[in-house]
């Protein structure tokens, strides 16, 4: 990516659905729940784990994934000069893309730790949605308009990379969700 990119994804796209998580109604469980221990850490380690390397992973994989998908596809090959072209351009905006895509779904895992993000009510925290409109208008800007793609180094990505990073993203929700499960099957059998 290039410096104006990250700072899309770090002030733009991120920033938003990040604020708008922290209006989310509390879960609905929590005082089924025991008390916080008073020496326990709000950013322990298992959050840690999960946020940087369970999901973190997923999220990884699929910018990258775009990126050489694109290259590939055009029949580029491993040592040929793509900075500064068409298919450079693409390709950077078909990472940029994955990293949107896994923000989107990564939102909806963050709503609960251990209820399933099909369980939490959609509608509950409009801010969110104004967020996520937010971050995919500005997706659609800088992807697929003249002057996003001259302010931000972008080309159009063709449907073949859209449809390849998709089940990076999928694989992402859905480990997810196998995580909370197994995490609630071990919440009862205490």
């Amino acid at each position: 990516l290039t410096v104006v990119q990250i700072l899309a994804v770090d002030l733009g796209t991120d920033m938003l659905p990040a604020l708008a998580l922290g209006t989310e109604p509390p879960d609905e469980t929590i005082m089924d729940r025991p008390p916080r221990r008073r020496d326990e850490r709000l950013l322990d380690g298992r959050t840690l784990v999960r946020a940087y390397v369970f999901l973190g992973f997923f999220e990884s994989v699929a910018a990258p994934a775009g990126f050489f998908f694109v290259l590939w596809a055009s029949g580029w090959k491993y040592g040929e000069t793509t900075v500064a072209t068409p298919l450079y351009r693409e390709a950077t905006a078909a990472t940029f893309a994955g990293i949107v895509m896994a923000q989107v779904a990564n939102v909806f895992l963050c709503r609960s730790e251990t209820v399933s993000a099909f369980a939490v009510p959609l509608l509950r925290n409009r801010w969110l949605w104004a967020a996520l409109a937010t971050e995919l208008a500005l997706l659609a800007f800088i992807v697929f308009t003249p002057p996003g793609q001259a302010l931000f180094g972008t080309a159009p990505v063709r449907l073949g990379a859209w449809l390849f990073i998709l089940p990076f993203v999928v694989g992402m929700f859905g480990a997810e969700e196998l995580r909370k499960l197994v995490a609630r099957r071990r919440g009862r059998a205490r």
